[in-house]
């Protein structure tokens, strides 16, 4: 009897190829798992729901092991146990809608926090930082206006929207189905005369599938007289569709049936064709020829006693191909960063204003500063003071650099990562080093890496000294040390979970994805990408040369996630979660979880061979649910093993049943705990059949 021995599952999820063409050791299908250090498949930990009641606050905070959420309503008092409140009153009391970003400088917040009134906040220690305004004011346009809002609305998953100067250009993601897009504005200054016009480029246009025009003969008498009572011929606009006639024979329907394929066999000629339904027989125009043949005459020629009706050719319609609708915005007047716009695409109301668009929406905190993303400007406030941002003393004092002077482009700046001794700054389309100290004036340029970005500015996280991972279109990305010169280069970090990661953003829409955030799991160190409902899970250690892939589906959908300590908290609208509870031990508890590992296809290096597959032993720990499959083309054909309690090997093997060239195990736990695969070992021996 021949084995093949999966020893354990270090190359967790890798969809670089189909299943059958998988490598042992790696998943096809790796849900609420991940790989441990020694390469087996195990249970996460449990999301455990800690700190509730929290609708209408936002973001995490820890300092010195305190829990800290932000709002603008007053909201202290009914805070869970646990959970203090820092409440950000912004001019005019709007209220706010979501935290873009925080952290923490010298055990104090601060907080970048946008409010529904269009604007965007920066606040240290819960004052406002109104020194902000005019800085943010100076650098404020139209142009910046249109690509804050291009961003906002970009979010619907109906529409592309794309900022060219002072105009968006909203295009239909899918052809022939609208969208409803309109505007309106509010002065907030002096001069009442801005403007947000909306005008049509292209008008949707739905998609509309050819009719095929048709007309008839109907067969209403005759006689079997061969060569006497006949069809002699039909004509469709005086030209033939029939080459020879057709002798009435038996019925009316029969002649019908024989009059069709006549006229079948003459379509390459013609260009018509025919189908028989009783007495009637239905001549159809090719496709392609929509409305053109519509009014052309049936007519029959017939001798002896038959006797026919026509209808003549009509029906057709032409087919039209779907046009994506295209509406452009242009914004106008005298520019006042006060202004309000308000973009209602789809029934969702858009909102900003002049200055929001130009401020920054991501901070960093390295070597005694703030630093921020601004446009294209990388803004820093003075030394070790996060409230002063006007100081201009060129070493302590506070100050910016203009990105767009370093390297070609003028995109966005979205976040910053620290990396080795320098720090990144990413934009959707590119990354740019900089060697960043305390003494501002010897701030330098020190390369650009291009054509990689990230879509989603959480989702940028220092894995190591020398390698941050990041969210870019084609799915997860590292930047990496390349040489001790220091040299960075892009690698594709994600590429055996990329198919899964781009499908599920798909799904997910762009919203989740733009909001995408990330963090290191403290015990083990994994790299943690929440999108959604689902977070995905890289498990590396180096030494033990494990890099594999898995994801969490935790029933909650993240909006954000913070390590602090020796703890992860992960949040949605209302709840706080602590991964692994206050003391990282706790686990998923039976049925509370459905684990579910299925590996590639195996042929025990002779793929087209058939073999009988006689058993299975595996070693694990907990309830797993096993199904052999043993058809590569179709995964819903499989042999229920039985449900395993404990590892098999030195008992009777678990037997199975199948014929086949190669195989396959589904695994599914329910039992929560401490559960795990670390092997799998199936038993066969080669037929003689196949």
């Amino acid at each position: 009897m021949a084995q093949v021995i999966i020893s354990d599952f270090k190359y967790g999820l890798d969809r670089r190829r189909p299943r059958v063409a998988g490598v042992p050791g790696t998943l096809w299908t790796g849900t609420n798992i991940h790989i441990t250090r020694g390469g087996d498949i195990e249970l996460p930990k449990k999301f455990v729901p800690t700190y509730t009641g929290l609708s209408n606050t936002f973001g995490i905070g820890v300092v010195r092991g305190q829990v800290y959420v932000f709002g603008s309503a007053d909201l202290a008092a009914s805070m869970p146990s646990g959970v203090r409140y820092q409440r950000l009153i912004a001019t005019g009391s709007p209220a706010m809608v979501r935290v873009l970003h925080n952290n923490t400088f010298n055990g104090k917040h601060y907080v970048i926090a946008e409010y529904d009134d269009g604007n965007i906040h920066h606040f240290y220690d819960g004052t406002r930082i109104s020194a902000l305004d005019a800085i943010v004011d100076a650098t404020a346009t139209y142009d910046t206006l249109a690509n804050h809002l291009a961003r906002k609305t970009g979010a619907d998953a109906a529409v592309r929207a794309v900022a060219f100067g002072q105009v968006i250009m909203f295009t239909a993601r899918t052809p022939g189905t609208p969208f409803t897009l309109t505007s309106a504005t509010l002065d907030g200054g002096a001069n009442n005369d801005q403007t947000a016009v909306v005008s049509t480029v292209q008008a949707n246009v739905a998609a509309v599938a050819e009719v095929r025009a048709a007309g008839t003969v109907t067969i209403i008498g005759g006689s079997g007289n061969p060569g006497v009572n006949k069809i002699s011929s039909v004509t469709v606009n005086a030209a033939a569709i029939t080459s020879i006639a057709v002798d009435f024979v038996s019925s009316n329907s029969a002649t019908a049936t024989a009059l069709a394929v006549e006229i079948n066999n003459r379509t390459a000629a013609s260009g018509y064709s025919a189908s028989a339904a009783a007495n009637v027989v239905t001549i159809t125009a090719a496709p392609g020829t929509g409305t053109a043949k519509n009014g052309h005459a049936v007519a029959t020629t017939v001798a002896g006693d038959v006797s026919t009706t026509t209808a003549n050719i009509a029906g057709g319609v032409a087919a039209v191909a779907a046009a994506a609708q295209v509406f452009l915005v242009t914004f106008g007047g005298t520019f006042q960063s006060l202004d309000k716009f308000t973009l209602t695409l789809n029934s969702v109301d858009y909102v900003a204003t002049g200055r929001a668009s130009a401020h920054g929406t991501s901070a960093f905190v390295y070597k005694g500063r703030e630093f921020l993303t601004q446009g294209s400007l990388y803004r820093w406030c003075k030394l070790n003071d996060p409230p002063d941002w006007t100081d201009a003393n060129a070493s302590t004092g506070a100050g910016f650099i203009n990105q767009s002077n370093d390297s070609e482009g003028n995109e966005r700046l979205l976040c910053s990562v620290q990396y080795q001794d320098l720090v990144s700054i990413f934009t959707d389309k590119s990354v740019r080093i900089y060697t960043i100290v305390a003494n501002a004036a010897n701030n330098a340029f020190v390369r650009a890496v291009d054509n990689s970005g990230t879509l989603a500015p959480r989702s940028a996280v220092a894995l190591s000294n020398t390698d941050i991972l990041y969210l870019d279109v084609p799915g997860v990305r590292s930047l990496r040390l390349r040489d001790t010169l220091g040299n960075a280069f892009v690698d594709d970090v994600g590429s055996p979970v990329d198919p899964v990661i781009t499908a599920w953003m798909r799904d997910a829409g762009p919203t989740a994805v733009a909001n995408a955030v990330a963090a290191i799991e403290p015990v083990d160190g994994r790299y943690l990408l929440a999108i959604g409902t689902r977070i995905f899970v890289y498990s590396y250690f180096q030494h033990s040369k494990i890099a594999s892939w898995s994801y969490y589906e935790p029933g909650f959908s993240t909006q954000a996630m913070i390590r602090a300590g020796q703890q992860l908290y992960v949040r949605d609208a209302s709840v706080i979660y602590l991964y692994g509870g206050q003391y990282g031990d706790t686990y998923y508890g039976s049925g509370e979880i459905t684990a579910t590992v299925e590996l590639p296809f195996a042929g025990a290096k002779s793929p087209a061979t058939f073999k009988q597959w006689e058993g299975i032993d595996i070693a694990c720990v907990g309830l797993w649910d096993l199904d052999l499959l043993v058809d590569p083309t179709d995964d819903t054909k499989f042999i229920n093993i039985g449900i395993v309690t404990k590892t098999t090997f030195g008992l009777p093997q678990i037997a199975s049943v199948g014929e086949a060239p190669m195989f396959s195990i589904k695994a599914v736990c329910t039992s929560g705990g401490q559960s795990s695969i670390s092997s799998i070992v199936a038993h066969h021996s080669v037929t003689e059949t196949g």
